[in-house]
Formats: structure tokens, sequence, C-alpha cells
């Protein structure tokens, strides 16, 4: 009898159990194939893609096939180099190279998505094991390279978006500046010129929360302003419109500027069952809540600084509600809460576990869009609360019949 005919029928079927078995892993009760899974979230995410080329062009188009492309071959690559059986789901590497396009400025030189890519298949998913087994969100591990190897092209001070008489085929990098660097809305492209150059406005909002002097003084209504000697604008003047910020005519990721898109595109996820509404919903809340208290530095009389605690409850009327949606619109909160933190690898599995999970994220990326001068806030909070996605589980884990969910000292339970 032969021994070598043998090996090779026996470990055929095992590589194949054990490579249906990795991409099932997280999701095992599913209702629907893993690939379908990842076609459809990719298909929902191409919304805002699709906002984001309109909005910043050609070059938003090109950045993005560079990220996808570059993720697909990286990890067919790698998988030449190690076998690894939970590598050759391609679908996931379309998805995770279209997610790390929405989070990259259409700005972004064509090596920028190429090397943030490979940190996003090498470092985020492939030394973990590959799909099913990694700790953190791979498109975000990219992103955060980028962040740090870029700084400089990733965060720049005035922000490209095509003017409205140049949509879609503008060319991004023919960019000028204006008088009035925050609207966008009813403005066309300036002569000789395909967009505008806009200050981002996460930006105008540092100045209430992250400079040693106050820049602004009141949100909306400077109290007694003509009594007041030096009295300074007010911090919804130097403010885009919200209708720009929520149609993303606004500096940022190509994907992570429409509100309006991504809120559709989310609750279409929803719908299909792919993410529990508390998971966004929980992360919204919270950095709401995070930013409805924190505190806010105004300029006053004689160059005193006053600070004031619950900015929800300015005296203004609704001017504390809007402060509170211009903090959660203006950076990539709401990208994060319904396509980045409901990756199902990296975040809780029940639904109790995906709340704290969510509340951790929200109330982390607003502290951090608040006071500290970080470019991206909400994902280095979602990076970080994946961290803690073990812990999570072993905390909240799913009950059992006839038992308690958390164990009390002294009590004995039902066996």
């Amino acid at each position: 009898m032969s021994v070598g005919p043998v090996e090779t029928t026996e470990k055929r079927p095992a590589v194949r159990e054990h490579y249906v078995a990795a991409l099932e892993s997280p999701f095992v009760r599913a209702p629907e194939e893993v690939r379908t899974v990842f076609l459809v979230t990719a298909g929902a995410a191409s919304l805002p893609l699709a906002a984001g080329v309109v909005l910043f062009g050609w070059r938003a188009a090109i950045v993005a096939a560079i990220s996808v492309v570059s993720c697909a071959v990286i990890e067919r690559l790698y998988y030449w180099v190690t076998r690894s059986p939970a590598l050759l789901g391609r679908s996931h590497a379309y998805l995770t190279g279209l997610l790390l396009a929405l989070t990259l400025p259409a700005s972004a030189p064509w090596y920028v998505p190429v090397v943030a890519a490979a940190f996003a298949i090498v470092v985020g998913k492939a030394v973990f094991g590959g799909v099913g087994h990694f700790l953190w969100q791979p498109a975000l591990v990219g992103r955060l390279a980028a962040a740090v190897l870029f700084a400089s092209s990733m965060n720049p001070d005035l922000w490209p978006v095509l003017g409205q008489d140049k949509l879609f085929w503008g060319d991004l990098r023919e960019a000028s500046a204006v008088a009035d660097s925050g609207q966008w809305t009813g403005r066309g492209a300036p002569p000789g010129a395909d967009a505008v150059l806009l200050r981002h406005p996460r930006s105008t909002l540092a100045g209430l929360t992250r400079t040693t002097e106050p820049r602004f003084s009141a949100l909306a209504y400077t109290p007694d302003g003509d009594a007041v000697p030096g009295a300074r604008t007010t911090a919804f003047r130097a403010m885009p419109p919200m209708s720009d910020l929520l149609i993303g005519a606004r500096g940022g990721g190509i994907g992570e500027t429409s509100v309006v898109i991504i809120v559709v595109a989310g609750l279409y996820l929803i719908y299909r069952n792919y993410v529990k509404w508390q998971l966004p919903v929980s992360i919204l809340a919270s950095a709401a809540l995070v930013a409805a208290v924190a505190p806010v530095r105004f300029s006053g009389a004689n160059d005193t600084v006053v600070r004031l605690w619950w900015p929800v409850l300015a005296e203004e009327g609704e001017v504390g509600f809007i402060y509170i949606c211009y903090q959660l619109v203006s950076g990539g909160l709401v990208l994060a809460a319904f396509f980045l933190a409901t990756e199902m690898t990296s975040r809780p599995v029940t639904t109790g576990g995906q709340v704290l999970f969510g509340i951790g994220c929200g109330a982390l990326a607003m502290y951090l869009q608040l006071y500290v001068a970080t470019p991206i806030p909400a994902y280095v909070a979602v990076l970080a609360m994946n961290t803690f996605t073990p812990g999570i589980e072993a905390i909240w884990r799913p009950r059992v019949l006839g038992r308690a969910r958390f164990r009390r000292p002294g009590r004995t339970f039902p066996r």
C-alpha cells in the first residue's frame, strides 16, 4: 500500500474544511453565505463612495481603485507565500480596500493607498490568520498608518472641494482659496480653477476647546457685544451651513463627508440584519452626550476666559442642539458608526456587548475630537475599543438558560 496517495487524499478535505471554517468563523449563525455578506456590505459602502466621487471628482475614483486593487493583490501575494487558508476569500479584500478608500482624502498621492493597503492586509489581517481572526478593523489599521506616515498630505490646512459647476469631472488639484473659506452652497469654482479650498469644520470647532486662547466670544450670539471691549465673532459664523455638512461639501475622506448618504446606506444594512441598530445608535448617542456636557471656552471682556459647562443648555435656545449636531457630523464619526465599528469580527457579538462597545467608541471619539489634536479621532476610538472586544465578550456573554448572566460572590446557581 502506498502512503503517498493516502496522505494526499486526506490533506485536501482537511484544507478545504479549514478554509470554510476560517471564512465562516465570525458568521456561524448567519442566514446567508459569507461572500454574500461581504458583497452586500461593499454595495452599501459604494453609495458613500459615489457621493465622494461626485464631490471630489475623478481623482477620488482613482484613489479608490488603487486602494481596492492594492488590497486584493497584496492579499493574493501574501497567500502565495504563506498558503494561509483564511486568505482565500478575495471578496473580503475588496471590501477592505473599499472601506479604506472611504477614509482617505481624494487628494492623496497614489502611493498613500498602496502603503495603507499593505498595512491593512498584512498588519491588520494576515498576521492574525486572516478572515475571522483579526483583532482590529483592517481598513482602520491602514488608515492609521497613512495618518502617521503621511501626516502632511493627510491633514492639510485647507481641503479642496469641487465647485458646483465642476462636479464629478473637475480636477481636485486645480483649486483656489477664496475669502470665505467656510461656505460651499451657491458658489461655483473660482476663475481658472475647478475646486474651492475650504477650512475643515473640525478645525474651526477646535477653537472652542483645543486652543490656548479662545477664538470666539460665543456659540451663535455675542451677549452685549457692543459693550464688551474687543468682542470676537461667534463660532457659528465661521462654520459652514449645516446643509453643506449633510450633503458632504466639506473636507475629509472620500466617503466620510456625505452624512445623508451614509445614513441611508447604513439603514439598508440594518434592514438586511447585517448591523444591529443598537451599535450605531449607542455610538452617536454617547458622542452626543459628551458634546452636550463637555466644557467649551469663550473669550470674555478684558481678555478673560469664560468656561461654559453643558453647552446643550446654552441660553440661545436651539443653539446648543445645533452645536452638538456640528460636532457629530464634522468628522468621520457617522461613517465609523455605520460601516467601520460594525465589522463583524472586531466588534462584540452579543447585543449588550455591542452597546458597551458603542458607548466606548462614541465617548472616546468625541473626547479626542474635543481635546486631543488627532486628525482621525473616530477611527482611533474604534481601534482602541477593538482592543477591548475580547474583554467585553468575556463580561457580556450570552446567558445560558437557567443561569444568571453575571456571577455574584456567595450565590449558588442552578445546574
